[in-house]
């Protein structure tokens, strides 16, 4: 359970509806930013290129280890 309040797709505004159509299921990232529809807007414009260029091994472990330093176990 989020230990933060997040926005479920039928309980979400309609500007956030429309986000949500255009990234697909959203995941528990886009529901907790879509609390400020102007950070989801600018997180899913900035996400796709974090990493772009990286060998797709090492972007995978860069992200796994940052979650360990993190301890973040999801």
């Amino acid at each position: 359970m989020a230990r933060i309040n997040v926005v479920e797709p039928q309980n979400a505004n309609p500007e956030v509806k429309e986000i949500y159509a255009k990234i697909g299921s959203p995941i528990n990232v886009h529901k907790a930013l879509a609390l400020r529809p102007e950070i989801l807007k600018g997180f899913i414009g900035f996400y796709p290129t974090v990493g772009k260029n990286l060998d797709k091994r090492l972007y995978e472990l860069i992200y796994i280890r940052t979650s360990m330093i993190n301890g973040c176990n999801y």
